[in-house]
């Protein structure tokens, strides 16, 4: 399995880091879109602003900047956010540039908010013995109409515990949009004991599934549900003819998901000017 993804002798193969990449561009700047995001792209550089104060209402999805104008391109971001009084969020993925960006990053007054594993699998495999058993009464299905893309949000934002103004901010897109299913995005729910109690995301980009939104109730947890929701968008993407998926794992998924047979190949970081 790993040989498909990984060059012999020399960790993942740069094909596939930049399509990692390329999933989580593509699903953040869906998000932003979603917001009604200002989009402006310049040499080495993806950036939106929609507003919104929330932390991923504003962000920089791609960077890659020469040396000689790392600098006043980066402080100029940052005034630009403050002018806005907006938080702005830093993607950083293996590609980005220059080599000191977090610490330009940090000169600035941003801080570190996430560092997690980008992980990724090939489709269709065979489950390893170790992976671990899922609750045979959950039943999930793809969202198809309002009331259930309503339901899922509800889940979803209890699953992560968001405060208040991001369930707002969700909730304002459902209003809006309708925030249904596309061409790019599909919603899976969990349904245990007759109960929703998770959510999947699939998110299409870079040629890859990206798997986002697993979240499960708390009271709900070490059931296997969050197991039984992974699989269930593996499953999909496979039957879409996705070969292989993608995702970041949380400190609470990234055991489930090594015991599913994913495999980490890097680091994603976001920063946070707040």
């Amino acid at each position: 399995m790993r040989e498909a993804m990984e060059q012999p002798g020399t960790g993942p193969s740069p094909e596939l880091l930049a399509a990692m990449e390329a999933n989580l561009f593509e699903a953040y700047a869906h998000l932003g879109r979603a917001l009604g995001g200002e989009f402006q792209q310049r040499p080495g550089l993806l950036f939106f602003f929609s507003g919104r104060p929330v932390f991923f209402g504003n962000g920089v999805i791609r960077c890659q900047l020469a040396e000689e104008e790392a600098e006043e391109q980066i402080a100029a971001l940052c005034a630009e956010a403050r002018r806005r009084q907006v938080p702005l969020t830093w993607l950083l993925s293996p590609s980005s540039r220059p080599v000191d960006l977090e610490q330009r990053l940090l000169t600035q007054g941003c801080r570190l908010d996430e560092e997690v594993p980008g992980m990724a699998i090939e489709l269709g495999q065979p489950l390893p013995a170790t992976a671990p058993a899922v609750p045979e009464d959950l039943v999930i299905e793809e969202v198809s109409e309002a009331r259930a893309m309503e339901i899922w949000l509800q889940v979803l934002c209890a699953g992560f515990g968001f405060p208040e103004p991001i369930r707002a901010v969700f909730f304002d897109l459902y209003q809006r949009y309708g925030f249904l299913p596309g061409q790019q995005v599909r919603y899976l729910l969990g349904s245990w004991h007759g109960e929703p109690v998770g959510t999947a995301l699939l998110t299409f980009g870079g040629g890859l599934a990206g798997l986002y939104g697993i979240a499960t109730l708390p009271q709900a947890r070490r059931q296997g549900i969050g197991t039984a929701m992974t699989l269930a968008a593996m499953r999909t993407a496979e039957r879409l003819g996705y070969r292989r998926a993608t995702l970041q794992a949380t400190p609470m998924g990234l055991n489930v998901y090594r015991r599913l047979g994913w495999q980490e190949y890097c680091l994603f970081k976001t920063y946070v000017l707040a």
